[in-house]
């Protein structure tokens, strides 16, 4: 068991809430690893984001075994398995954020686009990443002052790996039909768009946008555009006193009983009934 640790896990937000939040922290921490010391393989329900201090190791993700040194950072999606172990002669000093929300998704995919090593890539300085989880390990209080400071702590630290990839995501997000598509349906999703608008928006046509989303994503336009919806309307059900027919027109509906239908198709009950259950 490795002693040199300190983290933080949120608390003070119920993990289903995580789920629909748009971008929240769900852990953060330091740890300088033990030789030979190892995590996994391990499946997690989030996405979380290593950044190598000192030292070097060994993350083994998919098919790949990647060697990770000194100001470096590796990322591992949600629902990936992974493995990373500490050198036995040189281990790595490192800190990790861990989250997860509507949006997490893109931003890691705006990351991973960034580097065609994917999962691996240079930082400038990774012992600014642990000051800034430092900060946050510090401000380790279950109130809600706490929670904001801590997450714009967060926003701070994906600002920054934003501006670190800046060149390259400019050039792979203006040539990623699919990135654009998921772009205009984040902002879109509370319009009553259809496919086609999504298509017209990127310029092709919408079967073959269908096929690129589909291979690229893991999921049809459509399927991704429902889940914004459903995600939003959940946590507006579960969030808010805002009658059902606002709620409809807040995620792209014209009239309540569309919705609903679309709601209970989605997960078997009433728009009412999700809300008696999680309010």
């Amino acid at each position: 068991m490795n002693n040199n640790l300190r983290e933080y896990t949120d608390r003070f937000t119920d993990f289903t809430k995580k789920s629909i939040s748009d971008f929240i922290l769900y852990n953060s921490g330091i740890e300088y690893c033990e030789p030979g010391y190892s995590y996994g393989p391990k499946r997690r329900d989030y996405h979380f984001i290593h950044f190598v201090k000192e030292g070097k190791g060994i993350l083994e993700i998919g098919d790949q075994k990647i060697e990770v040194h000194e100001n470096q950072l590796f990322i591992v999606p949600a629902n990936v398995v992974s493995t990373y172990t500490a050198d036995p002669n040189k281990p790595w000093k490192y800190s990790w954020i861990g989250f997860m929300g509507i949006q997490s998704g893109n931003f890691v995919q705006t990351l991973l686009q960034s580097d065609e090593k994917k999962f691996v890539m240079n930082c400038q300085d990774a012992s600014f990443y642990e000051s800034r989880i430092e900060d946050i390990i510090e401000l380790n209080k279950n109130d809600l002052a706490s929670f904001f400071k801590i997450n714009g702590i967060m926003y701070d630290i994906a600002g920054n790996l934003l501006n670190e990839c800046s060149v390259q995501t400019t050039v792979n997000s203006s040539t990623s039909i699919s990135f654009q598509a998921m772009r205009y349906m984040d902002l879109h999703y509370h319009d009553d768009i259809q496919i086609s608008d999504i298509a017209y928006s990127v310029g092709i046509h919408p079967n073959y946008l269908s096929l690129m989303f589909k291979n690229e994503v893991g999921i049809p336009p459509k399927k991704y555009l429902s889940n914004l919806k459903i995600n939003k309307a959940k946590e507006l059900l579960a969030e808010s006193d805002d009658p059902i027919n606002l709620i409809a027109s807040s995620v792209g509906f014209s009239d309540a009983l569309s919705f609903s239908k679309f709601f209970r198709k989605e997960l078997g009950m009433s728009p009412s009934q999700y809300r008696k259950e999680h309010k």
